[in-house]
């Protein structure tokens, strides 16, 4: 039997290629990793996704990627465009693009003098400091990667299960995200 992966959820065991998370069930006999949840009948959004025009990005590419993973932004149009005017009146969200980085305001962009935003909690999983500034997938990913997480994964919603979200939450930003940023 594989040894646990983390020390404080014992549902987690590393497998030589793959880590799998195993379902808690009535029965401790039960082996299944989760399931993905099938998103594809989901209805398509009206909102709209403003990001910059130009050659495309990592982090912006990455950022709509994200939010289109949301019922609320499902399937949306995305306009690509600096005029400020045009993102102000069409998009309902704006990322990397505009100078502002606002959550109230849907505006997600990390271009602007004094910008300072990091992964929280400040330090990794070893203790190590964060040193990497958000980018725009890292902000879209701060406020809305649970909910992208749990879109895919619904069983981890549970309250049995509310600390493998954060572990997992935590875990795609320290080996993926963070890459991004």
């Amino acid at each position: 039997r594989p040894k646990p992966y983390h020390p404080s959820i014992n549902n987690y065991h590393r497998h030589p290629t793959t880590t799998f998370l195993k379902m808690s069930t009535t029965t401790s006999s039960s082996s299944q990793p989760y399931k993905r949840a099938k998103l594809s009948h989901l209805p398509p959004s009206t909102k709209t996704i403003g990001t910059h025009s130009g050659t495309f990005q990592a982090d912006e590419a990455l950022g709509v990627w994200l939010l289109r993973q949301l019922p609320l932004y499902r399937q949306s149009t995305v306009i690509r465009t600096r005029d400020s005017a045009v993102l102000d009146e069409k998009c309902d969200i704006v990322i990397d693009v505009g100078g502002v980085y606002d959550h109230e305001k849907l505006r997600y962009d990390h271009h602007q003098r004094g910008y300072e935003e990091r992964f929280a909690p400040e330090k990794k999983e070893g203790g190590e400091e964060r040193c990497t500034k958000l980018s725009a997938s890292g902000l879209v990913y701060r406020h809305y990667g649970k909910e992208v997480i749990s879109e895919y994964y619904p069983q981890l919603l549970t309250e049995e299960n509310s600390s493998a979200l954060e572990w997992v939450y935590g875990k795609m930003y320290d080996t993926f995200m963070e890459a991004i940023d």
